[in-house]
């Protein structure tokens, strides 16, 4: 451990009382050679203070930090992200098993050419809050805490959440649902199936005699009567996701575009229920609807189907950029 300003001026003064380096090292707690040291260092400069050390270079410059203090400055409740750090990248676990049933899937659909992605349906479900309810941190001076610039409020001690339901193709989206109250089943699952998906995409114009249908692998979609009630519809082919593979998925990426803007928290003295959050859900649904925005983001996905496939056939089935 590096000696304090006064154990080096400790050695000094034994130094000139006749102690010998044994002695002063004993007495101060600290090796011999630290003591040699610091009496050479003395003797060569008449300095006891550390070297001037040149330290890590900044990563900033002048105006970038200037750019910084105002940000900050303008708005206290600004993250970090983008600015001085990073978030750390999230994905889901992967078991050996896992990577092994991804790049088998992988190597199985990616000769197939982008008419055949063209002509599947993606579906899934996502449940939506009223707020997010996440810890934000804010920069401000000491003494600052109170201030309220720097203070988030909570109307309400809970949030309410809820299940919707939806599907997507190559020329936009199809229908977004609310799933109702209570536990999701397989036998809600058909029920959804049946009254709102199968008319909703019978309305495409031309309606494909015979099309796939994407969604991922969860007990729920694997339920038995989900399998008869699809053995019941001979013109649906069922393209079940490998476990643990949202990056195959292009519908995660609708919900994620549709997330950044819904699940803000609500204006504050608004009194958020369960329809509030369904409506701040659907509104950039309906707003992708027909559009051609819409359209361009889920034909740019669907296009993206091979290369996701070869990017996890290229990492040997494990995380790829999606």
């Amino acid at each position: 451990m590096k000696p304090s300003e006064i154990h080096r001026g400790s050695i000094i003064s034994l130094h000139r009382v006749g102690r010998t380096n044994a002695q002063r090292a004993r007495q101060l707690h600290i090796c011999k050679q630290t003591v040699s040291r610091w009496l050479q260092r003395h003797k060569d400069t008449r300095n006891l203070t550390d070297k001037p050390r040149t330290g890590r270079p900044p990563c900033t410059t002048s105006e970038q930090d200037q750019q910084i203090r105002i940000a900050v400055e303008k708005n206290p409740l600004t993250t970090s992200l983008g600015v001085i750090e990073h978030q750390n990248l999230w994905k889901p676990h992967l078991t050996e098993a896992n990577i092994e049933k991804r790049l088998e899937y992988a190597l199985e659909f990616c000769e197939k050419p982008a008419i055949f992605w063209e002509n599947v349906v993606f579906l899934d479900e996502k449940t939506f809050y009223s707020t997010n309810r996440k810890a934000t941190k804010v920069w401000r001076k000491n003494g600052t805490r109170y201030d309220g610039q720097h203070v988030v409020s909570d109307g309400r001690s809970g949030r309410i959440g809820a299940a919707l339901f939806g599907w997507v193709y190559a020329s936009g989206v199809g229908e977004l649902t609310d799933i109702g109250r209570g536990r999701f089943t397989g036998v809600k699952y058909v029920k959804l199936l049946e009254d709102v998906f199968l008319p909703s995409v019978r309305l495409l114009n031309p309606y494909p005699s015979q099309f796939f249908l994407l969604q991922d692998n969860s007990p729920i979609h694997n339920a038995e009567v989900v399998k008869n009630w699809f053995k019941a519809h001979p013109e649906i082919n069922v393209l079940p996701l490998p476990p643990r593979s949202p990056d195959l998925n292009q519908f995660e990426h609708v919900w994620a575009a549709m997330e950044k803007q819904a699940s803000d928290p609500l204006p504050l003295g608004s009194l958020p229920n369960r329809n509030a959050v369904i409506q701040k859900a659907l509104a950039p649904w309906e707003h992708q609807r027909g559009r051609d925005a819409g359209q361009a983001l889920c034909l740019k996905l669907t296009e993206l189907m091979p290369r996701r496939l070869n990017s996890v056939i290229e990492a040997g089935g494990a995380y790829t950029k999606y």
